[in-house]
């Protein structure tokens, strides 16, 4: 079954993220992984993704942005990097392929903090520069 390139490469990355023993360890047991906007009142920590995708002049072939946000309720920084760690250890030139989207691969564009204003409440910010060849798409361009 033919689903959306994006809901596919997206569905993908929650599935790796959230069944990552070692990021569920390090998340106090579960990777609570949101899109585009956590739920009111989410546990910390907790996860917030989302995919801008962009158009270029080769048409099989597409660029997006990936962003991943982590959110953390801690004395001192010490989930947070050790979540940051991990992700990084998952994605950081990650390759894949799903049934829309083939030779997909992730790379690292820049990480930081996020200033807020309440005291222990930490927020670290992803953009992963993604790359890959949509494949449903085609075969439908191409059979018009």
């Amino acid at each position: 079954m033919v689903i959306d390139t994006q809901k596919s490469i997206i569905t993908y990355i929650y599935n790796l993220l959230t069944t990552d023993e070692s990021l569920k360890a390090t998340m106090g047991g579960t990777v609570r992984l949101y899109l585009t906007w956590a739920i009111s009142d989410a546990v910390f920590p907790y996860l917030v993704h989302r995919l801008d995708i962009t158009a270029n002049d080769f048409y099989p072939e597409r660029d997006a942005t990936y962003y991943l946000d982590i959110w953390s309720d801690s004395p001192d920084a010490d989930e947070i990097l050790a979540i940051r760690k991990r992700i990084i250890e998952l994605l950081d030139e990650l390759e894949f392929t799903t049934d829309e989207a083939e030779r997909a691969r992730f790379t690292l564009q820049t990480d930081f903090f996020i200033t807020q204003k309440e005291p222990g409440i930490w927020h670290y910010a992803f953009m992963f520069g993604l790359r890959y060849f949509r494949i449903a798409e085609i075969d439908a361009i191409n059979s018009r």
